[in-house]
């Protein structure tokens, strides 16, 4: 059996992926800074790794420290790269984001990739290091491009901070009256996926996202419509218009064509 290693151990996916996994072991960007040799006892292992280090999402507009900031989002990623040149890899899995399309209607795999921010510049900076590693190592890979996902021990996606406002009777702030078209996808849906990647080979890239879009505004229309009622703040912003997954190639993957839907989702979560 493969051990699998987890870089980011205080990721939401990180977590939920440890508690499906059999054989896996969490490490954090900053335990790997500080030692890198705490990575030695799987240098004689067969391993697959899962990367899902990045700057914190709740610090991903921050920039207090650019040396930080690419530490935690793409160097982290290059030393260990670095560190297993020699050991047998099974699978790499590198957790992107759909933000790498920038604004695209429906984002298909093979489309042009336009970042718009820091963030998404470098989530493509990632993905082509990966891309030359493994392809001059004959290492099967994966770099999965997650849509919005929700759900778990999440803190920080729009959809917990819905939770959050209609539990502390606090004003919600939303963007352009939550006029934006998003792709929502729950991080069991996700974990599900992961575990078939670790199975599969000749996936080289994958959207991982139900192939629906959403706004927050229909969402909360829905929600008071079920006599939830959330108080909003407006403001306006420079954001995606739309981001929504082309998931043909994940349909035909998994099998799997339905997913959790976020309505549902928080309506059991705020009758609770």
């Amino acid at each position: 059996m493969y051990k699998t290693i987890i870089i980011g151990k205080n990721s939401n996916l990180s977590n939920a992926l440890s508690k499906k996994l059999d054989n896996c072991m969490l490490l954090s960007s900053r335990e790997i800074s500080n030692n890198i040799n705490i990575l030695n006892e799987f240098k004689e292992k067969k391993i697959n790794i899962i990367f899902n280090n990045f700057q914190p999402a709740s610090q991903l507009n921050e920039l207090d420290s650019a040396h930080e900031y690419v530490t935690n989002a793409i160097l982290i990623t290059a030393k260990v790269l670095d560190y297993f040149k020699d050991t047998q890899i099974n699978k790499i899995i590198y957790t992107s984001s759909s933000s790498v399309y920038g604004n695209n209607i429906l984002c298909n795999e093979k489309d042009e990739l336009k970042p718009m921010n820091l963030h998404a510049s470098l989530k493509v900076a990632n993905e082509k290091l990966i891309e030359k590693y493994c392809s001059d190592n004959h290492i099967d890979y994966t770099i999965a491009r997650i849509f919005n996902m929700y759900g778990g021990h999440d803190n920080f996606s729009i959809i917990s901070k819905i939770i959050k406002s209609h539990k502390t009777h606090q004003k919600l702030t939303i963007v352009n009256n939550g006029n934006a078209i998003r792709d929502f996808i729950h991080i069991n849906d996700v974990v599900e996926v992961y575990t078939k990647l670790l199975n599969s080979k000749d996936t080289p890239i994958l959207n991982i996202g139900t192939g629906n879009g959403i706004s927050i505004k229909t969402i909360l229309d829905y929600l008071k419509n079920n006599k939830i009622d959330i108080s909003v703040d407006n403001i306006t912003k420079n954001e995606l218009k739309i981001s929504t997954a082309d998931n043909q190639l994940l349909i035909n993957l998994t099998g799997k064509k339905t997913f959790k839907e976020v309505q549902q989702f928080l309506k059991e979560e705020l009758h609770t």
